[in-house]
C-alpha cells in the first residue's frame, strides 16, 4: 500500500513566483491533498501544524529557496526530522542509491517506501531504509496509529453524511468510531505527533 493511500500528490506547474516561500502554502496544501508528503499524515490528525519543507535544503542550493518545485508540504515532525539533511551534498543528486531522499511528489517515492496492511510505514530499498530509520525516524513514531485514525475519521465522515438514515446498529458504530478516534488522538498527543 502507498504511504499516501489513494491520494495522488503532484505539484502544480503554473504557479506564479512569490517573494516569500510561505506564500505558497495554500497551493501546496491543495497539491499535496492536505497530507504530509513524507509520512502521509493528514492535517486532521496532527497536534502541530504543517509547513513547507525545502526538499533540497537552502544550505545546499540557496537559489531554490523560492522555487515551488522544491517545496514539500510537510508535517511539523517530518520537517524537523529532515532539517537540513542532504547526504550527497550535491544539489543535483538527492540520493546515491544507498542514502538520501526521493521527492515524495514523484511516483518513484512508492518504490522506496510504503505501508503494510496494518498501516505501518515500511521500506523496500536502501534509500527507503535511510529515509525510514535516519531521516524521518518512522520506526520511532506512531505511524500505524496515525494511519488508523485517518481511516477512522474518513469512515466517520462518510457515516455523518448519512446520519439521518442510520439504523440503531449503524448509529452505535458511529459512536464507537468517535470513541476510537478520541483514544487515538490521546496517543498522538502524548507522543507529540
Amino acid at each position: 500500500m502507498r504511504i499516501h493511500g489513494k491520494n495522488e500528490i503532484s505539484r502544480s506547474v503554473d504557479v506564479n513566483q512569490e517573494n516569500d516561500y510561505k506564500k505558497y502554502v495554500p497551493q501546496l496544501r491543495e497539491d499535496f491533498k492536505h497530507i504530509c508528503g513524507y509520512c502521509g499524515k493528514s492535517e486532521e490528525v496532527t497536534t502541530k501544524g504543517f509547513e513547507p519543507d525545502h526538499f533540497v535544503p537552502g544550505r545546499i542550493d540557496s537559489n531554490r529557496k523560492l522555487d515551488y518545485s522544491n517545496l514539500v508540504y510537510s508535517c511539523f515532525t517530518c520537517n524537523r526530522k529532515k532539517l537540513g539533511k542532504w547526504p550527497t551534498e550535491d544539489k543535483n543528486k538527492s540520493n546515491d542509491g544507498n542514502i538520501g531522499f526521493v521527492d515524495p511528489a514523484l511516483k518513484e517515492y512508492d518504490l522506496h517506501l510504503g505501508r503494510d496492511k496494518e498501516g505501518n510505514i515500511e521500506f523496500y530499498t536502501k534509500v527507503g531504509e535511510y529515509m525510514y530509520n535516519i531521516a524521518f525516524s518512522f520506526d520511532m513514531r506512531p505511524m500505524k496509529e496515525i494511519w488508523k485514525i485517518s481511516q477512522l475519521i474518513n469512515a466517520k465522515d462518510n457515516l455523518f453524511k448519512v446520519k439521518d438514515k442510520l439504523t440503531p446498529e449503524e448509529l452505535m458504530k458511529y459512536l464507537e468510531l468517535d470513541k476510537a478516534i478520541d483514544e487515538l488522538k490521546k496517543i498522538l498527543f502524548e507522543k507529540k505527533e
